[in-house]
């Protein structure tokens, strides 16, 4: 066997080391300054300030304010898309129920730890910037493959009920789901892209209302309140009850 083909990547230089800690060193500051001040108000002019370098450095390592917003949303789909796969894998392949609830479990405490970049990716638009679907999409793709596929599984098996739904059979697959998921249509129906695109837009907003919202002045309780939301959420999507009820306990 030839043992260099076998070996792994060469490591880096310590030039390539340096630039690398240099750029996770720029996307942590733009963390810091997102979470505390919104994605509106970032600044490669302070970043700079802080590392103690000449803002005109950092175009060495991003060439434009976009491509550190870009950066940043990348490793944001990236981030939850580890957590959401994590947490379904942790369930058997035939717990349906039981991996939906994961996920969705998994989305709330990913952002509850990272509120800044769940704003960056869910919340409102930094103005001005459009990001660029040919390099953000892989990492977003990831996040709504694990969606779409864990229910598109669930209604195959039957643990889920798309005629119990309000989501009409005949929708039309929009490009952005297309752009995502290449596949699309042979997996993922129409009518079971509808059905998971608005249960997962009701975890959105529950979350939304939750980080940034005065949820948690309505009702403390925010805990047992998603578990309420969650499996009204799942009977929406058709779900045997039953098997409802058993992916909480085994979540708990």
């Amino acid at each position: 066997m030839n043992s260099s083909a076998s070996s792994g990547p060469a490591p880096l230089s310590r030039r390539q080391e340096y630039r690398q800690a240099t750029i996770e060193e720029i996307k942590g500051l733009a963390r810091c300054q997102l979470a505390e001040h919104g994605p509106g108000a970032l600044s490669l002019r302070a970043i700079a300030r802080d590392m103690r370098m000449a803002s005109s450095a950092l175009y060495r390592y991003f060439a434009s304010y976009d491509d550190l917003i870009t950066a940043l949303c990348v490793d944001a789909y990236n981030s939850v898309a580890d957590a959401l796969t994590q947490a379904r894998d942790a369930r058997p392949a035939d717990d349906h129920a039981g991996r939906w609830w994961a996920i969705c479990h998994a989305h709330r405490r990913w952002a509850l730890d990272n509120p800044a970049d769940f704003a960056l990716i869910f919340g409102t638009p930094v103005p001005g910037y459009q990001a660029p679907a040919r390099v953000t999409g892989p990492a977003a793709g990831r996040l709504a493959a694990a969606l779409f596929d864990v229910y598109a599984a669930a209604a195959h098996a039957r643990a889920a009920r798309p005629d119990r739904t309000q989501v009409p059979e005949k929708l039309e697959v929009g490009e952005l789901l297309t752009e995502l998921l290449p596949e699309a249509g042979a997996h993922h129906p129409p009518r079971l892209a509808g059905i998971a695109a608005t249960a997962w837009a009701s975890v959105l907003g529950y979350l939304v209302a939750e980080i940034f919202g005065s949820l948690t002045r309505l009702i403390p309780d925010t805990d047992q309140l998603y578990d309420a939301h969650l499996r009204t959420v799942m009977l929406g999507m058709g779900f045997d009850p039953d098997l409802i009820q058993a992916a909480g306990r085994d979540e708990a």
